[in-house]
């Protein structure tokens, strides 16, 4: 691909039916699982001790136990007049202190990946009933079983599981939009207004007026740009097969993963980017 070429956009199918029976492509299928860790606990010591001599000191110390050692037992070379072990020791001591604390630091971590990954998350399906109604479907899913495509429910006061794209809000007869609190994202402590495409409701008005959750509203498309770091701009389109045109996508139209959902009583979404792919996770800082 030459820097002239546009980037390819990310296609999602939505995961509207019960059945689910969508081929899905390897984009959509990769999971909501994050991980912040950095050891396993099997290279957890070697490698904590091999990055602490990227410390200049330790590195320094480690040079001259190793002129100590051969002044001590290469005496053709030189003599050294000090005890090698002494140093050693005292440099040995101060690697597995280090080592034990970078272990414990790292353990945290796992605990706080293992309570994110299985937050509880409602996700929504249809199908129809014998008398040919539309049934909602409300299934419990671990949020590191998520993937793009799916609908998701948010209620009360929670994170947002994934990076979404908003559909259909509480507040849907005054400009189907919610707020939501960006703290754990930007350190912005205000609420933030976050709405439904506005083409959204030229499109599909009849069925957002009804206020509750229809195949019609989600079954469909979307074409996104792929995952990247940048939490104030995201380009997409939204096609659905209800709509004569497509739906233009934005940031104003995305609630981040961690984001708070807050001051709206519930809103659908639609998963977009999952695990280390979110904004938030592209964003985050590896630890040191």
């Amino acid at each position: 691909m030459t820097e002239e070429d546009p980037v390819p956009f990310r296609h999602i199918t939505v995961a509207a039916a019960a059945e689910n029976p969508l081929g899905m492509i390897k984009d959509q299928m990769k999971p909501n699982a994050i991980r912040t860790t950095k050891y396993t606990l099997l290279n957890w010591l070697p490698k904590s001790v091999l990055e602490q001599f990227r410390r200049v000191a330790n590195a320094y110390f480690l040079g001259i136990s190793v002129l100590m050692i051969l002044g001590s037992y290469a005496t053709y070379l030189f003599i050294s007049p000090l005890d090698p072990f002494s140093t050693i020791a005292t440099l040995t001591v101060i690697l597995l202190i280090t080592s034990c604390k970078e272990g414990y630091e790292d353990l945290l971590r796992r605990k706080s990946d293992k309570f994110e990954n299985n937050r509880e998350v409602v996700v929504i399906t249809f199908s129809k009933g014998e008398d040919g109604k539309v049934e909602v479907h409300e299934t419990v899913k671990r949020s590191k079983k998520l993937k793009a495509g799916d609908i998701v429910k948010l209620s009360g006061k929670m994170p947002a599981p994934a990076d979404m794209l908003l559909i259909l809000t509480s507040l849907y007869n005054d400009g189907n939009k919610c707020y939501v609190e960006t703290a754990n994202i930007d350190g912005e402590t205000n609420l933030k207004l976050r709405e439904a495409p506005s083409a959204l409701a030229m499109e599909v008005g009849q069925l957002i007026a009804e206020g509750i959750p229809v195949p019609e509203l989600f079954q469909g498309t979307i074409d996104i740009e792929p995952p990247n770091a940048n939490i104030h701009k995201i380009v997409g389109t939204l096609h659905l097969e209800a709509a004569k045109n497509p739906v233009p996508i934005d940031s104003n139209n995305i609630i981040l993963r961690s984001a708070l959902f807050s001051n709206t009583d519930w809103a659908y979404g639609i998963v977009v980017y999952t695990g280390q792919e979110t904004k938030i996770q592209m964003n985050s800082l590896h630890a040191p």
